[in-house]
């Protein structure tokens, strides 16, 4: 009784791969035989995609007469090419006969293989092209802003690209110029830029700084600070974040006064050191948008000469078409991605 074969699946029709034929051209695929028939086989393995082609096509057509006009080509190209793959494998990959052809036990075999690379090499080629075009990929960011001054600009970006996978890592605005330079992140948004390390940064707007009191404050009722006012405060910052740069604005600032700002660096987030205020630990400065305010606790904006200036800041030479992706929309959408 004769064996029924079936070498291509039914999502996988003839002209699929002559598509994908079409497509590649002439690229070739090599093919890597076991150590241990180095010696016995031909010393050509480079293989001509076109004669995988002819190959499929004849198994699925049952001659080479059939194959050709499916594949719209001289009877004679389809024999030459399976004879040609034939010779390079050192196997006869048809049984010929005046009723047909149909495969041997060698060809069976390598002939679904053979299906199965081609289905790989075409999702290859086509993630590939979805990763030069951003549609697919990773992209890494580094961050020492609240995240939820980016919420809104990545919110965008997932929806134009929702086949990037997003990576953040929080650190410092110091730390993350670091891992800019060091390429172990496409891009960071930061508090600060400088000149020199990263040649790229894109200014993205001037972010008010905010007192957050304890509600027993005696300025808890103002509208609107001074820094000048708080000078005797005690000040508790994040060592992570944007603390490193809070810190910095206080001792630049009160120096002016002739001051210097009692300050405790605490190992907390944000969440952490907002609990630590509305509890009497000190007051802190924050920049942006608290999530979910505390019950025990005020927030009041500090005068415009308080503010801190958001930039991103990448490497011009970072080749990642996620990158470009999301430079485009933050350039397209206004500050912060449209943030208010």
């Amino acid at each position: 009784m004769r064996k029924e074969w079936a070498l291509v699946p039914p999502d996988w029709p003839l002209k699929r791969f002559c598509h994908l034929g079409q497509r590649v051209g002439r690229a070739r695929v090599g093919i890597r035989m076991h150590a241990n028939q180095e010696a016995a086989t031909m010393p050509n393995r480079i293989l001509d995609l076109r004669l995988f082609q002819y190959a499929l096509a004849s198994a699925e057509n049952g001659s080479f007469r059939r194959a050709a006009a499916a594949l719209n080509v001289q009877q004679s190209t389809v024999s030459r090419g399976v004879r040609s793959l034939e010779h390079r494998l050192g196997a006869e990959l048809f049984e010929r006969g005046h009723a047909g052809i149909r495969p041997t036990s060698a060809g069976d075999r390598f002939l679904q293989e053979a299906t199965q690379g081609i289905e790989h090499l075409e999702r290859a080629m086509q993630r590939a092209g979805a990763m030069q075009r951003g549609e697919h990929g990773e992209l890494t960011v580094g961050v020492s802003l609240p995240f939820i001054l980016l919420a809104d600009l990545f919110e965008r970006f997932r929806k134009e690209f929702g086949g990037v996978s997003v990576e953040i890592v929080e650190s410092t605005t110091s730390g993350s110029w670091t891992l800019v330079q060091q390429r172990k992140v496409d891009v960071a948004f930061v508090a600060k830029t400088r000149g020199h390390g990263a040649p790229r940064s894109l200014h993205l707007r001037d972010e008010r700084m905010i007192a957050v009191l304890p509600k027993s404050h005696p300025s808890a009722g103002a509208r609107m600070l001074d820094l000048e006012e708080l000078r005797l405060e005690r000040f508790i910052l994040s060592t992570g974040g944007l603390g490193p740069d809070i810190d910095d604005h206080l001792v630049r600032q009160m120096a002016k006064w002739g001051a210097e700002p009692n300050i405790q660096l605490q190992r907390v987030g944000q969440c952490n050191l907002i609990n630590m205020v509305a509890k009497g630990f000190g007051a802190t400065i924050v920049v942006g948008p608290l999530p979910r305010a505390a019950p025990d606790i005020v927030l009041v904006p500090l005068t415009d000469r308080n503010s801190v200036s958001l930039y991103a800041v990448w490497m011009e030479s970072n080749p990642n078409p996620a990158l470009k992706g999301l430079l485009d929309i933050v350039r397209g959408s206004g500050p912060l991605g449209g943030v208010p």
